[in-house]
């Protein structure tokens, strides 16, 4: 089983490779990930209007909702690691909940790839 950080989906989805998101996890952050990165295309690259965002936003979203969850998150816990390692909470998350879980984390951030890569299995989603 994996944990698939929003990098990922965003590229498994741009690819067509829905098949591997199958019964898989993320966090629920994701689904504000998600919408931030079609926001950057509209709003900062404008490689997009925003009618084209409704196109891109729906199927990531869809995606979204049919991954698995993880019920609880532990705050202390992830912000600790936050500061030990100089990463973002956000990333912090996923690293810890790939642990509390026994998932592999799916990133094509390379930072937190490298980060990850002490505490979990790490792979790139064409590693898929």
């Amino acid at each position: 089983m994996s944990l698939f950080d929003s990098s990922a989906i965003i590229n498994l989805c741009g690819e067509k490779k829905l098949d591997k998101l199958l019964g898989e996890w993320t966090l629920n952050l994701a689904f504000y990930e998600l919408g931030n990165a079609v926001w950057r295309q509209v709003r900062v690259l404008r490689t997009i209007t925003v009618n084209e965002a409704n196109t891109v936003l729906d199927p990531l979203i869809e995606v979204f909702e049919r991954l698995k969850k993880p019920e609880t998150e532990h705050a202390l816990e992830i912000l600790k690691m936050a500061v030990k390692e100089n990463l973002t909470f956000y990333d912090s998350s996923y690293i810890h909940t790939a642990i509390e879980n026994g998932l592999k984390l799916v990133t094509d951030d390379e930072q937190l790839q490298k980060i990850a890569r002490k505490y979990v299995k790490t792979i790139t989603s064409n590693e898929l």
